[in-house]
Formats: structure tokens, C-alpha cells, sequence
């Protein structure tokens, strides 16, 4: 229905300059109408890449759980944050009957949303004796415009974090006090910052190329740093109330790296030297501010030519290492 409407205003519009042209000049009157329509083909584009999205997203959840069968027990939940805000989040449990340590697994991408291609891991973590919980949190897509509106970068989206853990705590099969977080790029990020924000309830994070200095976000250009965008400043002053140049110390409280002498729990960092998105340096700067903070149960590897991610291969070994240090601190 949506998708019709559209068709008829962009054709209204298009016929309305016609004639505009074919007439003479428009009167004030035509122009308010014109740019009614206009808002509203705006309007109808913009529900249209929701509804899109929404229907994406149907499609993948639909192939999480035909490739989940027979090999991990897998539901689709909702979980209340501490704000209320429901959470859909996909939840893998082993096969066998038992408890068993957890993880959270975040997703990157602020606007981006768990999906299939992350499942072969997955499923690998909970053959070997896991529970895990990816959650789709506030402002990830494939849901509603408003719940993609509620993006709160290092805000409330770390209280989902925390209270995904107060979600799996009341699972039978998993054991309390187990419970570990890991994610990559704003996954990673995440990660660090619910560690530091709530150290008492993870037993164990690792951090794969997240970003950990907003201030160097948001002072540098796009060509000093790829992962900046022309409009970060208005847009991160909505979520934290202020600009970065009228108060620095508010995004200095969401940037991990001044932040380090919160970290509590042991901690791994995995970045790859040639990342094009979130420059090695952010790592740098963290590892350099837990050593100046006397941290001693941390670990970190730059990975040699190893992009954001990618190529799978060479971040195969990363990958291993991340499985091996979570489970010294959860499985032993």
C-alpha cells in the first residue's frame, strides 16, 4: 500500500511541474502544496526502507533458525532493559541439558543487528559447552523507526548490556557469576564499556578493533580519520545533551581510553594493523592507558595484515585467541 501511494504522489509531483511549466508561474498557494507532497514522498520513502529493513531482517531470522536446527537450541526473545525498553535478542543454548557459562555478544555497528553470517561461530562457542546471547540492542535495525531513534552511544545502550546479564541469570542453564561479553568494532566498543560501567557482573571481556576515543572522533576530519562523518558533532550532541567543545568531559566519560583505570575484569584487545575503518591507534592508546593505570590482567595482539574484520583467513588466529582466553576465564 505504501509502495503505491508512493508511485501516485511522485506522479502528482511530476505532473504538477508539468503543468507549472506548461501554465506560467506558480502562485504561493501551489508552491505550499507542492512542498506538502514533497514531505510526504519523504515521509513514504523513509517507512518504505523501514518496512524493507523490517522485512530483511524476517528473511535472516527465518535462516537462523532452519541452520540452528539440530545442532544448538535457539529462540528469538525479548528482554526489558533498565529503562524498560523491550530488547529482542537471539538466544543459543547447547543441546544437552546442563548450566553452563555465558556470553553476550554484541553485534557492531551502532545501526547495525545481528545476523546469519555470525551464526557458524556461534554455534561452535555453544557445541563447546556456552550459552550465548546476541542482542539486537536499542537502535539496531530491522525493528521500528523509533526503536533505530533510540541510539544513545555509550549511554543506555551499555544498560542493555547489563541487563542482558540480569536476563540470563534467570536461565536454569546458565551458571551465575560466568558470564562474559565480547563483540567487534562498536561491538568491541560496547564491550569495553560495560566493563567499565558494571565490572562486578562480567567475569571476562575481549575487545576485537572498537573504538575508544570519541574526542578523536570527533576533532578529526574524515581524511584524519576514516571513521568520522561530517555530521558526528550535532549528532552526538543529541544523544549526550551538550557539544564536544561545550562539554569535552561528557564524551570523555564514553571513551574507554580515559576511562582505563575502571577495568576490573581481565581483558583481551585484538586490532589489525592495516584496520581502514577504526585506526589501530585507538588500541594503542587503550593498552597504553592500562599499563600507566598498573593493570596487569590484560592482553593485546596487532594482528599483521589484518583489515576491520576481514580477511577471514588471516583473522582466523584472532579468532581462536579470543575463544581460548574466554574460556580460561569461564570454563576453568
Amino acid at each position: 500500500m505504501r509502495a503505491m501511494k508512493l508511485v501516485l504522489l511522485s506522479g502528482v509531483l511530476a505532473c504538477t511541474g508539468w503543468l507549472a511549466t506548461a501554465q506560467g508561474e506558480t502562485t504561493d498557494r501551489d508552491e505550499g502544496r507542492i512542498a506538502a507532497l514533497e514531505q510526504e514522498v519523504a515521509q513514504l520513502k523513509r517507512a518504505a526502507r523501514f518496512d524493507q529493513a523490517k522485512l530483511r531482517k524476517e528473511v535472516d531470522d527465518l535462516r537462523i533458525e532452519m541452520r540452528s536446527r539440530g545442532h544448538v537450541k535457539y529462540s528469538k526473545i525479548t528482554y526489558r532493559s533498565t529503562d524498560g525498553l523491550s530488547i529482542p535478542a537471539y538466544l543459543f543454548e547447547p543441546l544437552q541439558a546442563g548450566s553452563y557459562p555465558a556470553i553476550i555478544y554484541v553485534h557492531g555497528g551502532q545501526h547495525g543487528t545481528f545476523s546469519s553470517r555470525r551464526l557458524p561461530r556461534i554455534m561452535d562457542w555453544v557445541q563447546t559447552g556456552y550459552v550465548i546471547l546476541a542482542p539486537d540492542y536499542r537502535s539496531s535495525s530491522g525493528y521500528s523507526e523509533e526503536f533505530y531513534n533510540k541510539a544513545d552511544y555509550g549511554g543506555k545502550e551499555i544498560d542493555d548490556m547489563v541487563a542482558a546479564v540480569d536476563y540470563l541469570e534467570t536461565l536454569p542453564t546458565v551458571v551465575r557469576g560466568r558470564i562474559g561479553i565480547t563483540g567487534g568494532s562498536h561491538g568491541g566498543y560496547n564491550s569495553l564499556m560495560a566493563v567499565i560501567r558494571y565490572p562486578e557482573r562480567f567475569r571476562v571481556a575481549v575487545d576485537l578493533f572498537g573504538p575508544t576515543d570519541l574526542l578523536y572522533r570527533l576533532r578529526s576530519s574524515p581524511e584524519q580519520n576514516t571513521n568520522t562523518d561530517a555530521g558526528d558533532v550535532a549528532y552526538f550532541a543529541k544523544m549526550v545533551g551538550k557539544t564536544i567543545d561545550e562539554a569535552p568531559h561528557l564524551y570523555e566519560q564514553r571513551s574507554p581510553r580515559y576511562l582505563a583505570d575502571r577495568i576490573k575484569v581481565p581483558l583481551l584487545i585484538l586490532h589489525g594493523d592495516q584496520d581502514q575503518v577504526v585506526n589501530v591507534r585507538e588500541s594503542l592508546w587503550l593498552v597504553e592507558a592500562l599499563e600507566k593505570a598498573g593493570n596487569t590482567q590484560f592482553e593485546y595482539e596487532i594482528i599483521e595484515g589484518a583489515n576491520h574484520g576481514w580477511p577471514v583467513t588471516v583473522w582466523e588466529a584472532g579468532h581462536r585467541r579470543a575463544k581460548e582466553f574466554l574460556d580460561r576465564y569461564l570454563q576453568q
